[in-house]
This record gives C-alpha cells, sequence and structure tokens, in this order.
C-alpha cells in the first residue's frame, strides 16, 4: 500500500491588543499544538495527514476553537509539494531544520 501524505498549512493573524485577545490567541496557538501542528513560521504551522478524511476532522477541530477576531486560513498541499518548497535566508542558521518527514514523523 502506498500512502500519500498531505500536509496541512495553517496560516493565521490574530490581534493581541487586549488582555482578552491575547488570551484568545494563546487558547488558539495552544489548540493548535495540542492538535499536532507545528509551528514553522510565526503564525504558520503545519501538520501532516495522511488521508483527505483526516484533513476534514482536523478543519472541524479548528472551527471549533476560532478565535472571534482575526483570520486564519489553511491551505492542503501534497508532500511532494511540500517538498519543494524553496528556503531563502540569509546567513545560514545551523538550527534551522530540515525539510523533510523526519521532522513531522516521529518513527
Amino acid at each position: 500500500m502506498n500512502i500519500k501524505y498531505m500536509r496541512i498549512l495553517l496560516m493565521f493573524d490574530l490581534p493581541i491588543e487586549t488582555k482578552s485577545q491575547q488570551k484568545q490567541y494563546s487558547r488558539f496557538h495552544k489548540s493548535l499544538i495540542s492538535h499536532g501542528f507545528i509551528m514553522i513560521q510565526y503564525s504558520i504551522y503545519v501538520k501532516i495527514v495522511n488521508t483527505e478524511s483526516k484533513v476534514q476532522r482536523v478543519i472541524d477541530k479548528i472551527k471549533i476553537d476560532l478565535p472571534s477576531h482575526g483570520n486564519i486560513r489553511i491551505l492542503v498541499v501534497t508532500d511532494k509539494q511540500y517538498q519543494d518548497m524553496i528556503f531563502l535566508v540569509g546567513d545560514k542558521n545551523l538550527n534551522e531544520q530540515i525539510n523533510t518527514n523526519e521532522r513531522y514523523i516521529k518513527c
């Protein structure tokens, strides 16, 4: 059986001007982590899944935790498309994680 992985890219922009907004931001961030998302850049998170039905289940869970303000965007790409991502950086950062499945899958 050949499993085809997909990546769920979640990008968000949430206001944090008031204490209430900061709490909502914190609650949303913690919910993403609890759902298995990994931060790849500020306000950009990724999760790997292996079926389209799992994609929909993840989206349904995110809708439950949706903050009342701000916006959230979700993009689903194939594993191949994700691995074709191009990194452009200034100075080499030895702490930068490589763009492979090993970063997201624990064996």
